[in-house]
């Protein structure tokens, strides 16, 4: 079995405005996820310590950031993280009016190798529809190459309705997508957040994190796809 979370942290700015990297690495902690994708992430040094840094000590051996702007506080982007080393990293453009990028891991894994990739596609639709495209090609080049039995991607697609060309393109290509809504963190309405999985699991079961940390830590709601190979 296999935990795979995707978080949109705002910074780890929370409801209240205030600064809650504690809550969120918390958060994260208490999934006990083997991946973790996080969004918005900023590497800021507050407390004698870089968030980063702080994610490293979470147990994970492999935390990558991708950095998107340079904003005030530190570099921002997008994070992948993961239990086990990956054996190819991919550090992919995806362009857009904000620039966007997504991060990719390969990873050979005892039930099997695992594809995945973290993304934070744009505001606008036709933005989004041009960086899932090129994302598309990506992914389906790397199962072609490896023949992976797993291919997940994960992240803030910025897309809640189910039925746009972006969401049935993602659906001829994953057998399974979550509809979940993860937004706002108060009350969820609407699905930002997903998980998309490719391959043969025995069961695939998608939970939101609803305890008291993640209503408060982000004004995004935290993903958790618990996946049996």
């Amino acid at each position: 079995m296999l935990r795979f979370l995707t978080y949109n942290i705002h910074g780890c700015i929370g409801r209240t405005r205030n600064y809650e990297p504690k809550t969120v690495l918390e958060v994260i902690r208490q999934s006990d996820a083997d991946i973790v994708a996080l969004q918005e992430v900023i590497d800021e040094k507050r407390d004698r310590i870089r968030f980063i840094d702080a994610l490293h000590e979470l147990g994970y051996c492999s935390v990558v950031h991708a950095k998107t702007i340079d904003k005030p506080e530190g570099p921002y982007g997008i994070a992948l993280l993961s239990r086990i080393e990956p054996s190819e990293v991919q550090e992919i453009e995806l362009g857009g009016l904000e620039p966007r990028k997504a991060l990719r891991f390969h990873i050979e894994h005892p039930e099997g190798a695992l594809d995945i990739c973290n993304t934070h596609l744009g505001l606008a639709g036709t933005e989004r529809w041009k960086q899932i495209e090129k994302l598309s090609e990506i992914l389906a080049k790397a199962d072609q190459r490896h023949g992976d039995k797993l291919q997940i991607l994960m992240g803030d697609l910025n897309e809640w309705r189910p039925g746009t060309r972006l969401i049935r393109k993602l659906r001829k290509h994953f057998q399974w997508v979550s509809t979940i809504p993860t937004f706002p963190s108060r009350r969820p309405v609407f699905s930002l957040d997903r998980v998309a999985i490719r391959g043969n699991p025995t069961s695939v079961h998608f939970h939101r994190i609803d305890d008291s940390g993640a209503v408060r830590a982000s004004d995004h709601r935290a993903l958790l796809a618990v996946v049996s190979t």
